[in-house]
């Protein structure tokens, strides 16, 4: 059970809004494509991520939830971004509210055998550039375009 269902648990905490800290991986694969999850709960699309655990460091966490969702070891992180603030608000659909102070790395280099997380996740599959998902998280969408643009500079 995640730390963040034990404090909706607490007495008046409910759905009430909680600040949360996500640390998701932009994981690429050798043709440049990334690697996106359907999610289980709402049917859109986003990259392996989740929530801090009590004494995770920010790499341990995206290490963690890219493996458990995923099947694969993100080997070599590297630091791209953090986003905060209105626009990281989300009311997720059993009505539980967070802000999130997420925190992004790209990952090119991986081992493990694609598994998805049966109770989170939908399907698992690399897009490459023009072949991204309608149903895409809107701030992924962004930060997968910075990524690509970026690395053709």
């Amino acid at each position: 059970m995640s730390y963040l269902s034990e404090l909706r648990k607490i007495e008046g905490v409910g759905h009430r809004p909680l600040q949360m800290v996500g640390c998701g991986v932009f994981l690429f694969d050798e043709q440049d494509r990334v690697l996106l999850e359907q999610r289980a709960d709402d049917g859109s699309w986003c990259v392996p991520a989740g929530s801090m655990e009590l004494g995770e460091t920010p790499e341990e966490a995206a290490r963690r939830e890219c493996l458990e969702e995923t099947g694969l070891l993100a080997k070599d992180l590297r630091f791209f971004n953090m986003q905060a603030g209105e626009k990281r608000h989300f009311t997720y659909p059993n009505g539980d509210e967070v802000y999130a102070l997420d925190i992004n790395f790209v990952c090119k280099s991986y081992e493990g055998t694609l598994k998805r997380q049966e109770e989170e996740v939908l399907q698992l599959r690399f897009f490459g550039k023009g072949e991204l998902p309608r149903d895409l998280c809107l701030f992924d969408k962004e930060l997968i375009e910075a990524i690509w643009n970026e690395r053709t500079l």
